[in-house]
């Protein structure tokens, strides 16, 4: 494409690596203090798109520069 254009901005993500750390955020929130909503987020980490599970870890204050390739 040229400098200036990405044809997808999830091609620049270890979208592994950002599942396993969202599902063990999740998993932590769940035996500390949220119960049952954590474990829940956790299911549904496990399961997300790329797409949720950008949104998620924006949602949970992640540092997404973290996880660019």
């Amino acid at each position: 494409m040229g400098l200036f254009f990405r044809s997808n901005d999830n091609d620049y993500y270890d979208f592994d690596r950002l599942r396993r750390d969202l599902v063990d955020e999740y998993g932590i929130q769940s035996a500390s203090f949220s119960g049952g909503l954590g474990f829940l987020d956790m299911c549904d980490a496990e399961d997300a798109s790329n797409e949720q599970l950008l949104e998620m870890a924006r949602r949970e204050g992640f540092n997404l520069n973290k996880y660019k390739k």
